[in-house]
């Protein structure tokens, strides 16, 4: 059930830093160098995001700490909304989603650290780079990744040559028509980021905060356990997380990221008490979309940056077996 859990060797070489040149590195390469730098390089910039119809200027506060990483985000047109994130190290590494549940605020996920070995495995994607280019004054190197099938959209980039940061983020879906763009006006890397610099400005400041489950078998038996069964050709589960979107004594999601190599969707487990009302829906905004249904008396919402099939497949892949009698529960 946990057999997708790296190697340690594995997973120490994925924190080493990769610093072949431009020309030199390969695609692959070039995606866990845009993996590794939101956990390794500081920075503050503007960047415009476009999902559908709707454009944001966002200004971003980014501080690369060694268990992790924390940002501020502050919308400067628009409705104002600030949001307040922390990840840890190894949610980070393995591309654990930042956003909340709804999709609604934040920007385009992040891969796992090791993008470029799952997308040779799964060859579900063709790499190609034009070339370089520039952005916010910055050259940039172009990545291409287009999808070989409808369980994904095609992503480009423009990386920062010296460190893979992405100052152009894009997906694209099955017939061409642009979903998302992520493309930064403003940059300057940071040495040091003062803690002021991250507080909030605003009394009502969403706070969200992912870290990695503790424990691992014997977590799983504290829910039950948790499976998925018949996933969509080249997902597989990555990491499980704890998540919070709300007071510090809030119970926290369960949270599984699932992950084709380039695209992370996210599976959250809540349990539904004396009145809570399951539901079963789908929502969509921009590229990302989201699939709830009732299961075992909780409530599974799916959500990533996938078509809409992605999530109510995974949905209905979603299985849970009881600690009691070791009897599969699943709703379809």
């Amino acid at each position: 059930m946990w057999g997708w859990r790296l190697h340690l060797s594995a997973f120490l070489a994925l924190l080493l830093p990769l610093t072949l040149p431009a020309g030199e590195a390969s695609p692959e390469q070039w995606l866990e160098r845009m993996a590794d730098s939101f956990h390794r390089h500081s920075y503050e910039g503007t960047f415009i995001f476009q999902r559908g119809d709707r454009i944001d200027t966002v200004r971003v506060v980014h501080a690369a700490e060694e268990d992790g990483y924390r940002e501020r985000l502050q919308t400067l047109t628009g409705s104002a909304r600030e949001v307040i994130r922390k990840v840890d190290r190894i949610s980070a590494i393995k591309g654990a989603r930042i956003e909340a549940k709804g999709g609604q605020q934040g920007a385009p996920q992040r891969p796992p650290a090791f993008a470029g070995a799952m997308l040779r495995a799964n060859e579900r994607y063709d790499l190609s780079s034009p070339g370089l280019d520039r952005i916010a004054g910055f050259p940039c190197y172009q990545l291409h990744a287009a999808a070989r099938d409808e369980y994904r959209y095609s992503h480009q980039y423009c990386l920062h040559k010296e460190t893979g940061l992405p100052l152009l983020s894009e997906l694209i879906d099955s017939d061409g028509q642009l979903l998302e763009r992520l493309v930064f006006t403003e940059l300057e890397f940071l040495d040091v980021v003062f803690e002021e610099s991250l507080a909030p400005r605003g009394c009502d400041a969403r706070h969200i905060e992912v870290r990695a489950a503790e424990g691992s078998r014997e977590e799983g038996n504290r829910h039950g356990e948790w499976y998925f069964d018949d996933l969509p050709p080249g997902f597989t589960t990555i990491i499980v997380t704890e998540r919070s979107f709300g007071p510090e004594d809030a119970k926290p999601s369960l949270h599984f990221v699932l992950s084709d190599g380039l695209a992370t969707v996210s599976v959250y487990v809540d349990p539904t008490g004396d009145g809570d009302e399951a539901f079963k829906a789908a929502t969509r905004s921009g590229a990302t979309h989201a699939f709830a249904r009732p299961l075992a008396g909780h409530q599974v919402t799916v959500v990533g940056e996938v078509p809409r099939k992605t999530v109510e497949r995974i949905a209905d892949a979603t299985r849970f077996r009881s600690v009691d009698n070791g009897a599969d529960t699943a709703t379809r």
